[in-house]
């Protein structure tokens, strides 16, 4: 079991060469690398009729991925800000594309996939040939910086949790700067300026990487708050008071809900909280058959995925009940089972001083804490929130 910090890559400039193309991007964890990510041509040329770098616009890439199996394709997508407005844009994309995410979001990148760029002045418009023989020598000489891009990328997931949450509060100050933008691309003026505040980054969700198939606790240190029986009116709710106190939060979601809220489950990806399956109907799993458990399962996660464009792999069973064929399952779909040993039996009380006086009074370090999605538990979370953090634990999301 790991933790590392959530990776943003932003998306700064598109190079087609003849023989190679590269996307230049900014790589931030707890500090900002530039590298140039060697891709192939498909998914360059579909990202460059998608985006319109240079312009006031900013360009995520997103960590993930599905197959479209109708298309016969990989999908992914990225983000695009302006002001405090954001959008999704979707694109096909290579399958070497989706190994470099993965590459990249674990540090297991090498000279094949990334490379460092000499200087900070790089040109967005592709070179033209003549410039071929230059760009074959930037990289052979690039390939001597892998060594310190390498040591900078496990320095970063190796920091301690007490640096991280302290820069998480660092950011969460400093989040807003001012800038100025030019009146005349917003209203057609062009002898004005205005400042305008826009977020300057986003804050920083600690995870837990879930290295078993049944996971009950997690490391010491971290504490794991999930929401069961969504989504539901409250989700969004739920999602508010996690983002506004920067903390980790993970959902499982019922198949049968699903299509009454397909806004919260996007919401509450669009935030970059964590998405598991609990099953279609909320059915004991030890009373079902091969046949019933597997639909429980995979129709479930093929409603969430619809709608995310991201593949399920958490699975909460509804009453945390479990046989040798739910196991089995965990293992033929790659999916991670996760259970909990701490139960505030929210459900009973309905009432959030004694879902709060629960979690006082529990040991939190290292607890996958079982909570649902109420009316009870969105007015006690912000003081469960603010007990654990009195402890000096990590609120993370699960992976």
């Amino acid at each position: 079991m790991s933790v590392y910090l959530v990776k943003l890559v932003e998306l700064i400039s598109i190079n087609i060469e003849s023989d190679q193309s590269f996307l230049h991007i900014k790589l931030t964890t707890e500090k900002d690398v530039e590298l140039f990510w060697k891709i192939d041509d498909f998914t360059a040329e579909n990202l460059k009729a998608l985006t319109m770098l240079g312009e006031h616009h900013k360009y995520r890439l997103s960590f993930y991925s599905s197959w479209d199996s109708t298309k016969n394709q990989y999908i992914s997508y990225l983000t695009r800000t302006f002001l405090d407005q954001s959008e999704k844009i979707y694109f096909a994309c290579s399958e070497a594309y989706v190994k470099g995410l993965k590459a990249i979001k674990t540090d297991e990148v090498n000279s094949q996939i990334l490379i460092p760029p000499i200087t900070n002045s790089l040109p967005i418009e592709p070179k033209k040939k003549k410039h071929k023989k230059s760009l074959q020598s930037f990289a052979w000489v690039c390939l001597v910086f892998m060594s310190v891009l390498t040591i900078a990328l496990v320095a970063n997931s190796l920091l301690s949790m007490a640096e991280m949450n302290e820069n998480s509060k660092e950011l969460k100050k400093n989040k807003t700067q001012e800038i100025e933008i030019p009146i005349a691309s917003l209203k057609g003026k062009t002898d004005s300026f205005q400042k305008t505040s826009i977020p300057e980054q986003e804050s920083v969700i600690p995870l837990v990487e879930l290295s078993e198939n049944v996971n009950f606790r997690i490391q010491e240190g971290n504490v794991a708050l999930t929401f069961d029986d969504g989504p539901s009116k409250f989700t969004k709710e739920i999602t508010d008071i996690l983002k506004e106190h920067d903390v980790g939060g993970t959902f499982f979601f019922i198949g049968k809900n699903v299509e009454k809220h397909h806004d919260s489950i996007q919401y509450v990806k669009s935030n970059g909280y964590s998405i598991g399956s609990h099953s279609m109907h909320h059915h004991n799993f030890t009373n079902l058959s091969v046949e019933q458990q597997e639909y429980e399962l995979l129709h479930t996660n093929k409603l969430i995925e619809n709608i995310t464009q991201e593949k399920i792999t958490l699975f909460r069973p509804p009453y945390g009940s479990k046989n040798e064929i739910t196991i089995e399952l965990m293992d033929k779909t790659n999916t991670k089972m996760v259970l909990w040993n701490a139960d505030t039996e929210d459900w009973k009380s309905q009432n959030a001083n004694e879902i709060v006086n629960y979690v006082v009074n529990s040991k939190t370090s290292g607890s996958i804490i079982l909570l649902h999605e109420s009316q009870a538990v969105t007015e006690a979370l912000p003081r469960i929130i603010e007990h654990l953090k009195n402890q000096g634990l990590h609120i993370v999301s699960l992976n």
